[in-house]
């Protein structure tokens, strides 16, 4: 029988391969099994590695992380108790020093909400200027008209057959 890497030779002169009985396919899938079994093992080995480089990557990070928050929680402490005159801006108090600035950002409201509900509290309480209205296509619909290829923005794509081995 057939070798794969004597399958997969390509520019020399040997005999074609073919596959023209049922027993040279049963070869084929086995060929095909056993080189996705190999990929799968090596890909799971790289996925390893990946995931401890992740875990050493994060340990850096958090040692990062650990190192400024203390700095920034003793700026904070200078910021708050050293006996500076920051500037009063709209939305903060800033501080300037030669290497950067101290900020203080002053507290704001952030609005959590549910649409849905939002919708239908406006619409019960007649509040309708406040809901927007998108138009959307029905393409379902749209699709199944002549005049669908005339129209500017839509391109047809053919899709080709695609064989599949499972």
């Amino acid at each position: 029988m057939y070798e794969l890497e004597d399958v997969c030779q390509e520019g020399q002169e040997k005999e074609e391969f073919t596959i023209d009985s049922d027993l040279r396919a049963d070869w084929a899938l086995k060929i095909i099994h056993k080189e996705q079994a190999d990929n799968d093992r090596l890909v799971k080995t790289i996925e390893e590695e990946i995931e401890i480089l992740e875990l050493k990557k994060k340990k850096i990070k958090d040692s990062l992380e650990n190192k400024i928050g203390f700095l920034k929680g003793k700026l904070h402490e200078y910021f708050n108790n050293g006996g500076i005159k920051p500037r009063e801006l709209k939305t903060c108090y800033k501080y300037n020093l030669p290497s950067g600035e101290l900020v203080l950002n002053k507290a704001t409201i952030k609005y959590e909400r549910n649409d849905e509900k939002v919708i239908q509290w406006l619409t019960d309480n007649n509040k309708m200027e406040f809901i927007k209205v998108k138009p959307s296509v029905d393409w379902a619909e749209l699709k199944k008209t002549d005049f669908v290829d005339e129209i500017d923005g839509i391109t047809k794509l053919e899709v080709p057959m695609n064989f599949e081995v499972k």
